[in-house]
């Protein structure tokens, strides 16, 4: 058996040495790359909202905001994490990941007539702006993401973290017939319909404790 994760190695937690012990076979390998984009803030905020880890670094590494002068919001349990190992932790962090409608509504309550800050990628959908007044937040696009499609081994499993890495896999590669699709929410999920297949199982939180536990359950079944 062979798994397919794209993502680096280091940021997969336990599930290295899972697999190990399971003498299964892996491939990690993020299919995009990153780039910094320069940016200026013209609007005034009280709260910033990360969506990814990414967001947030590239947003440390311009020297442009100092994060504790803020209150802080993130997407799901791994940003959150990720903050956390930085020394940052936030007031407000969105259940169900996956669902960007859900995590939509939500954020707006929590929100309420606060103004926000959200940080994103060139290709960010911006989803968490859809239920908020377009007068209480602002945008910097502080990174780009880039495709940087490789050929991969076919698989048994494959796991994909981003429509961005989906559309960089089939720049190259096919899906092997009969293996199990794992995907990250439901834009992933969407995603990889545009290319003819169903994925057999969708991360809600998109956490390595949840991916480990769909991980487990198809190897051991």
């Amino acid at each position: 058996m062979t798994v397919f994760i794209s993502k680096a190695e280091s940021e997969l937690e336990e599930i290295p040495h899972y697999l190990n012990s399971q003498n299964i076979k892996w491939v990690f390998e993020s299919l995009i790359r990153f780039e910094p984009l320069s940016f200026q803030i013209n609007s005034p905020f009280e709260v910033i909202f990360f969506s990814s880890i990414r967001s947030a670094k590239f947003v440390l590494d311009s020297g442009q905001i100092d994060l504790s002068a803020y209150i802080l919001a993130c997407n799901g349990s791994q940003t959150q994490k990720r903050l956390l190992d930085l020394g940052y932790s936030c007031d407000y962090v969105a259940e169900n990941a996956g669902d960007p409608d859900r995590v939509a509504k939500d954020f707006s309550q929590w929100l309420g007539e606060k103004k926000v800050l959200i940080p994103h990628s060139n290709l960010s959908a911006l989803s968490v702006t859809k239920y908020l007044n377009p007068n209480q937040y602002s945008t910097i696009e502080v990174y780009k993401t880039v495709d940087f499609p490789m050929l991969i081994e076919p698989c048994d499993i494959y796991v994909f973290s981003s429509p961005s890495n989906i559309d960089s896999f089939f720049k190259q590669n096919t899906i092997k017939a009969g293996s199990t699709i794992i995907v990250w929410g439901n834009t992933s999920l969407n995603c990889l319909q545009k290319y003819g297949h169903q994925a057999d199982y969708k991360l809600e939180e998109g956490t390595m404790v949840e991916l480990f536990k769909v991980l487990q359950k198809n190897i051991n079944k």
